[in-house]
């Protein structure tokens, strides 16, 4: 196209047309300049023995809309008006304050399409059947695309629009742990070993940062420019976008970037999403099992593991057994079986939870460890926990008076969760206890 006085400049550079195959878009900053584009435009293609089709072509106006919108035509014919368009992928509108709101509600649509497909499985293999880490891999290779679609050009500046990306991850989450819909949220990290979504698109629009300051030297950076600086109007909305991340963290000055620094960065992110989770587990009173642990492995000692996907994900096959050890660790049962769990809108104070005692002994507070290991009034559960503890002496030693205080059940709790060849029995006699 030839020069226009209404051509777009960026930073002295004429931009009036793109082009992506056989995707075209023609751009000025009035609807003579424009009618003149389409021209030239037809007449080129004409030369070029080349067909336009008008019926595929629309407009898009930006700015403050005119009382009576112009009219343009493209091979004699009127060309429509839209307010929402697509290119290379990517969705924007052009009369809503934030112009890429429709990428985000067209992405949730398709991860929620592609995880209701994913759970519908639930019709082949059985009611929430499928196994964690199978339905894990099916979330990474199908929904986490797109939830992360876009999130290189588009930094989550409006917290009402990555929500929505949040809700699904959420729902998928749950429904992937078996856990209600009023769950606590962290575990859902912490025991799958997915990262927050708002996390993993700063994280991903970081690496892409990284690329662009730092290209390949078989690669050019795309741009009008043929610059490796990024636009510093992006640069400002990523950087808001990571001060809204735990630990608020900023990019540094752009004469400072480089590749160390921005693997650096994303490393820092990463683990302060980590600490505030792991903070969460260490003052949820409802998550009181998962604090201190170490993640046992199939050989060698156990680890501190803050994500990840859990042993009992994996090592429990059956289903309802796998069901009430998640439930119980993620502080999701309720309380009809623990009547001290905590709130969901609050934690409890001591006061309170001393005041709820067993409605079987009435001597101690009714939670987890108290339950399983300690009341001596429930007949029925006695003699489960006299079986259970048969069975697994020869592995473990466990104390043989049946008066144990609360920390002490608390410690043979975890220590029975959280063992590697123990799990399968022990969650056994947790779904037992908790299904009578």
């Amino acid at each position: 196209l030839s020069f226009d006085p209404e051509d777009v400049e960026l930073r002295m550079v004429v931009i009036s047309h793109l082009e992506h195959a056989d995707d075209i878009v023609l751009i000025s900053r009035g609807h003579a300049g424009l009618q003149r584009h389409l021209r030239t435009f037809q007449i080129w293609c004409q030369n070029n023995s080349l067909l336009v089709s008008p019926g595929k072509s629309w407009l898009m106006l930006f700015g403050r809309l005119p009382l009576v919108l112009p009219q343009l035509t493209l091979s004699d014919k009127l060309l429509k008006f839209r307010d929402v368009g697509r290119y290379v992928g990517i969705f924007f509108q052009s009369t809503h304050r934030n112009m890429f709101a429709p990428h985000y509600t067209e992405k949730r649509d398709a991860a929620v399409g592609t995880a209701r497909a994913i759970t519908g499985c639930d019709l082949l293999v059985g009611n929430r059947r499928m196994p964690p880490s199978i339905t894990k891999q099916l979330y990474t290779a199908l929904v986490d695309c797109h939830l992360t679609n876009g999130c290189e050009i588009i930094p989550d500046t409006d917290p009402g629009l990555i929500q929505i990306l949040e809700d699904v991850q959420l729902r998928f989450l749950r429904r992937m742990l078996n856990l209600s819909n009023n769950s606590v949220i962290t575990p859902l990290f912490t025991e799958s070993g997915i990262m927050p979504i708002r996390t993993r698109r700063a994280s991903l629009a970081l690496r892409y940062l990284k690329y662009l300051i730092a290209p390949p030297l078989s690669l050019c950076v795309p741009g009008p420019l043929g610059e490796r600086q990024p636009p510093p109007r992006w640069l400002s909305d990523l950087d808001y976008a990571i001060s809204q991340l735990p630990g608020h963290h900023r990019l540094p000055h752009l004469r400072d970037l480089n590749s160390d620094c921005i693997d650096t960065l994303i490393k820092t992110i990463e683990f302060s999403t980590k600490s505030e989770l792991q903070s969460h587990i260490d003052t949820w009173s409802k998550l009181s099992l998962l604090r201190n642990r170490l993640e046992p492995k199939e050989e060698g000692p156990a680890k501190l593991q803050i994500i990840g996907l859990r042993h009992y994900l994996t090592q429990i096959k059956n289903h309802a057994h796998r069901r009430s050890v998640t439930k119980l660790l993620c502080g999701d049962l309720t309380p009809q079986v623990f009547r001290a769990s905590a709130s969901p809108l609050r934690q409890l104070t001591p006061t309170e939870v001393l005041n709820r005692a067993c409605r079987a002994c009435n001597q101690q507070g009714e939670t987890p460890q108290h339950l399983l290991f300690q009341c001596p009034s429930l007949t029925s559960i006695a003699s489960l926990r006299s079986e259970f503890f048969l069975s697994i002496r020869q592995s473990r030693p466990l104390p043989r008076s049946p008066n144990l205080s609360d920390s002490t059940a608390l410690h043979y709790l975890r220590l029975l969760v959280f063992d590697w060849n123990l799990i399968i029995p022990t969650a056994k006699f947790i779904h037992e206890v908790v299904t009578l």
